[in-house]
């Protein structure tokens, strides 16, 4: 799939890795949507990059559905917004669980199951969803809440790629470890992470979006179904 001037939905793109795909996507000639609630954020980095901005709350299907709407027909799909708010479980209240899950994986189910009758109409498509090696079970993480819904994220791209290959529509998960330049924790946190890596630093957003650029390429086209992860190693041990 030749990449200039098609057309690219990025949710959660106005900071952090988000912003990191979203600029190496719209370096490739691609028309770069942002869906995002940081509307200042979110605006400036469209503008920067010649993209397009939506405001848009991912925990709120009502405003998925209008980003999908407003965004018309996509090339391709990129479902990067999530995140954690403290406290976590056990502390939060149950509807803080509730919360995580709209956010990290119903957002994505939803974005996903609205591009999917179009990508099929137009001969395909492909859909990059951005996990985390918190879903991967290999360490307890703070918030599980947080994890689960990566470890779902994961089985469902697996899912979607079995479900809808024969459409030309692929679909991978990318799952960065620590990110340096979006990651809550301090240098501290830097600090001890980069040591237990083998290539003894944290993974930057450019590393992200250069994966992602990647799995959306031509030279992907046979990539289908993968959690590929981007953590500097930090699974091997």
């Amino acid at each position: 799939m030749e990449l200039n001037g098609l057309t690219a939905l990025v949710t959660g793109g106005a900071a952090g890795i988000g912003a990191g795909i979203a600029e190496r996507l719209a370096a490739e000639g691609m028309h770069v949507i942002i869906a995002d609630l940081d509307e200042r954020s979110g605006s400036i980095m469209a503008e920067r990059i010649g993209g397009s901005f939506l405001r848009t709350d991912l925990a709120n299907p009502a405003d998925v559905r209008a980003a999908v709407d407003a965004a018309g027909p996509v090339a391709v799909l990129v479902n990067n917004a999530g995140g954690i708010e403290e406290p976590c479980f056990p502390a939060a209240e149950p509807a803080k669980w509730e919360q995580t899950l709209d956010l990290n994986l119903r957002a994505v189910m939803l974005a996903t199951q609205l591009v999917l009758g179009p990508m099929r109409e137009r001969g395909g498509g492909t859909i990059i969803n951005i996990a985390s090696t918190a879903g991967l079970g290999t360490a307890v993480h703070d918030s599980p809440e947080y994890a689960v819904a990566k470890a779902g994220l994961i089985h469902f791209s697996k899912w979607v790629a079995a479900k809808y290959g024969p459409h030309h529509i692929r679909c991978n998960t990318v799952s960065p470890g620590g990110v340096g330049d979006s990651q809550r924790g301090g240098s501290k946190f830097a600090e001890i992470y980069s040591a237990r890596t083998p290539l003894r630093r944290m993974a930057r957003s450019t590393d992200v979006a250069e994966m992602v650029r990647f799995l959306i390429s031509p030279k992907s086209d046979y990539i289908t179904g993968q959690n590929i992860l981007v953590d500097g190693g930090w699974t091997i041990y």
